[in-house]
């Protein structure tokens, strides 16, 4: 029987931050981060064209909660199947969702996984009782799940810090993030330090607005996760003789990378 939320106060209840510390912890992932390939971001289209992976249908509708439980079934489903079965309301409080019942919370989180299964993200299933989540491919294509690394394959790592870790004031990152912060952290995993990433370029690039990758820039920035450098290049057909742009660097404990990005060229630095 469930016991009334009014009635809990004395009762020894797993917070979000124990939750997710422990769905990491069970997940046996053993490195420091988990992958994520980069069609999740970004693909190439039969012309070799960029087009936008799911990440832009997810931000564009602003479902940050899908974003968070799909990161968070990558992080769990480590391992073949590529599965996770977990009563709904431990993932509705894993990523910080406080709903009054069980009844509640199922009906919440099923909605949420079918919206990432009409995104052909995940399968669904049942398993005593709960929704057993398979994971698909990470391009949107619907095909099965393998462990990112293969021949050709582009994979960026995401911190296991993005769960357990946060900022000084207190919560966690997962937590404290914005959806465009948390987009443009994916963005900037998936490149070295010192990246570009002009905001107009933003729909081209990912699918994701201008608007909101400044947004996302900006929140990085606030919160001390990402430095930024104006930098200068020659412009033979500007009237100045040259142009202006920013680049960027993660800082912890999301950065720096470890490696400069391959668009980087010898420039002149400008504190900003």
């Amino acid at each position: 029987m469930e016991v009334p939320t009014n009635e809990r106060a004395d009762l020894p209840v797993a917070t979000a931050e124990d939750t997710v510390d422990d769905i990491v912890r069970r997940s046996g992932r053993t490195g420091r981060g988990f992958p994520v390939r980069r069609t999740f971001l970004q693909q190439l289209d039969e012309k070799g064209e960029l087009v936008p992976g799911p990440l832009a249908g997810l931000v564009a509708a602003g479902d940050h909660r899908a974003l968070l439980l799909y990161l968070l079934l990558l992080t769990k489903a480590s391992a073949i199947p590529w599965n996770a079965a977990l009563p709904a309301a431990v993932w509705a409080r894993a990523i910080g969702i406080d709903l009054p019942t069980s009844k509640t919370a199922t009906s919440t989180i099923s909605k949420i996984w079918l919206r990432l299964e009409r995104r052909h993200l995940v399968a669904r299933s049942r398993f005593k009782r709960m929704a057993d989540i398979t994971l698909l491919c990470e391009d949107g294509s619907g095909l099965p799940y393998t462990s990112p690394g293969g021949a050709g394959e582009s994979y960026l790592q995401i911190p296991m810090l993005l769960w357990t870790a946060g900022p000084e004031h207190g919560g966690r990152w997962y937590r404290t993030l914005s959806l465009p912060e948390v987009a443009v952290l994916l963005i900037a995993r998936s490149h070295g330090d010192a990246f570009r990433l002009p905001f107009e370029e933003g729909p081209r690039w990912y699918g994701i607005s201008a608007d909101t990758i400044a947004r996302g820039v900006k929140g990085l920035r606030l919160h001390g996760l990402l430095a930024t450098e104006k930098t200068f290049k020659k412009a033979p057909l500007s009237p100045v003789g040259y142009t202006a742009e920013h680049r960027y660097t993660l800082h912890p404990p999301f950065g720096p990378i470890g490696r400069t990005s391959s668009s980087a060229r010898a420039r002149r630095p400008v504190a900003s």
